[in-house]
C-alpha cells in the first residue's frame, strides 16, 4: 500500500467515523430501541413524599439568584419536605447577601474560590435528605418538576439516576444558537434512556439518592457529567431521563459566550475520561457502546475534520476528493455566513447548524489544548446575566420558547 493509499484510507475513515457519530449511531440506536423491551419499572411508588434537599452551585449570581429561589419556593411539593441549600463558591458580588435574606434557606457562603466540584462536594455532604436534586442557579422549575424527579426513582430501580428535561429559550431577536443542536440531543438522550444508559446528566436538573454519591476530584471541570458516570462506575447505577421533569433556562446569545462555554466542556470532557476510561470495557455492555459512539468519537471530532481536510487537499487529483473539498468549503461558507443568512429561510437554519457544528469542535479543541497546557480550571466565570423576575423572565425584554 503506497502513500495516496494511506492518505486514501485514512480520509475517508475520519469522514466516515464522523458520519457515524452524529448519524450512523443515533439511527443504530433507534433501530436497537425498537427491538429492545421497555426499561424495568416498579409498580410501587412512595407513600408520602420523600424528603428532598435542593442544592445550587453559585458564584456572582446576584442577578438570577433571588428570582431562582423565588422559583423554588413556590414548587408543587409539601414544603416540610423540601430544603434549599445555596453554595457561594467565593461570590464578590451581593450573592451570599441575598440568600441570606431568606431564613428558610441555608446559605453555605465559603470565602475561598476553589471551584464547582468543590461547592458540590460539600452541599451534597451538608445535606440532610435522603434525595438530592442538583440545579443551577440561572435554571427556573415548572412547579412540579421535583416531584416528577421524585416519582421516576421509585419506578426505576433503586439504583439510579434520573434526569429532567431541560428547555432552552432566547430573545426573539437574537434567536436560539444551539436549540436545533439540543432537541437532536434531547432526541439521542430519550433513545439512551430506553438502556438506563445516558451519558451523564444535564447540571440544571437531576436527582439521585444521596447514599450513592461518589464525591468527585476538586479539579474536575464538568460535575453533571462526572458524579452520574462514577456512580454508574462504582456502584452500576443506571441514568434515566425524564422529560416531564421540566426546567428552562436562556441560551446564550452571544457565539463569543457559547465559544467560551464550548471550551470549557471540551477541556472537562477530556478530562473526565481519565477517571471514566473503565466504562468503555467491553464487560459494561450497552453503555461502553453507548459512551465510545456518542462521547468519545465526538470529542475526537475535531481531529476528524482536520485530517479529512488535509487529506482532500493531498488528494486533489481524485475527482472525489476534488468533490469533498468543495463541500467542505461550501460548508464552513456557511458557517462564518451564520448570521448574515439566518433571517433566510432553509439556507438561514442550514448556516446557523454549521456554525454552531463549527463552534463546537472549535471548542473542543482549543478545550483540549487549554488542559494539555494545564490552562483550564475548575473555577467557572458566570455569563451576563439579565435581570429576571420571580418567574425567571427577563425584566425590559422579550424571552421567547424555541
Amino acid at each position: 500500500m503506497d502513500i495516496t493509499q494511506i492518505f486514501d484510507w485514512l480520509t475517508l475513515l475520519s469522514f466516515g467515523l464522523l458520519f457515524y457519530t452524529y448519524v450512523g449511531y443515533p439511527g443504530l440506536l433507534w433501530l436497537m430501541s425498537k427491538l429492545a423491551g421497555s426499561p424495568e419499572q416498579s409498580l410501587s411508588a412512595p407513600r408520602e413524599w420523600p424528603a428532598v434537599s435542593i442544592l445550587i452551585s453559585a458564584y456572582n449570581e446576584e442577578r438570577a439568584i433571588r428570582a431562582r429561589i423565588e422559583n423554588l419556593l413556590q414548587l408543587d411539593y409539601p414544603k416540610d419536605r423540601i430544603e434549599i441549600l445555596v453554595g457561594s463558591d467565593g461570590s464578590t458580588d451581593r450573592t451570599a447577601a441575598i440568600v441570606a435574606c431568606y431564613p428558610g434557606i441555608r446559605l453555605l457562603d465559603f470565602a475561598q474560590r476553589r471551584g464547582k466540584a468543590s461547592v458540590v462536594n460539600d452541599l451534597v455532604a451538608a445535606a440532610r435528605n435522603e434525595i438530592v436534586v442538583l440545579t443551577d442557579a440561572n435554571t427556573y422549575f415548572r412547579v412540579d418538576a421535583v416531584q416528577k424527579l421524585v416519582q421516576a426513582l421509585w419506578r426505576y430501580p433503586f439504583g439510579s439516576i434520573v434526569v429532567g428535561r431541560l428547555e432552552l429559550r432566547s430573545s426573539s431577536d437574537k434567536g436560539n444558537l444551539d436549540g436545533a443542536y439540543w432537541r437532536y440531543e434531547t432526541w439521542i438522550k430519550t433513545l439512551e434512556s430506553r438502556f438506563g444508559s445516558l451519558l451523564g446528566a444535564n447540571g440544571a436538573i437531576y436527582a439521585f439518592r444521596r447514599e450513592r454519591y461518589r464525591r468527585i476530584p476538586a479539579e474536575a471541570i464538568v460535575d453533571d457529567f462526572l458524579i452520574p458516570m462514577l456512580m454508574r462506575r462504582d456502584c452500576g447505577d443506571r441514568i434515566f431521563f425524564v422529560p416531564a421533569a421540566r426546567a428552562w433556562e436562556e441560551s446564550p446569545e452571544e457565539v463569543k459566550h457559547e465559544f467560551r462555554r464550548r471550551v470549557r466542556i471540551g477541556a472537562g470532557d477530556f478530562q473526565a475520561l481519565k477517571w471514566t476510561w473503565a466504562l468503555l470495557l467491553p464487560t459494561y455492555g450497552m453503555i461502553a457502546l453507548i459512551y465510545f459512539s456518542h462521547k468519545v468519537l465526538r470529542w475526537l471530532g475535531p481531529w476528524f475534520l482536520l485530517a479529512g481536510f488535509i487529506g482532500t487537499v493531498m488528494l486533489l487529483d481524485e475527482p472525489l476528493f476534488e468533490f469533498l473539498l468543495g463541500a467542505q468549503v461550501i460548508f464552513y461558507a456557511l458557517a462564518a455566513a451564520g448570521t448574515t443568512f439566518r433571517p433566510l429561510p432553509v439556507i438561514g437554519g442550514l448556516a446557523v447548524a454549521a456554525r454552531y457544528f463549527v463552534i463546537l469542535n472549535a471548542g473542543l479543541l482549543l478545550g483540549l489544548v487549554r488542559l494539555s497546557l494545564g490552562a483550564a480550571r475548575p473555577t467557572w466565570a458566570t455569563a451576563p446575566r439579565k435581570t429576571v423576575d420571580v418567574e425567571g423572565r427577563r425584566l425590559h425584554a422579550k424571552v421567547s420558547a424555541k
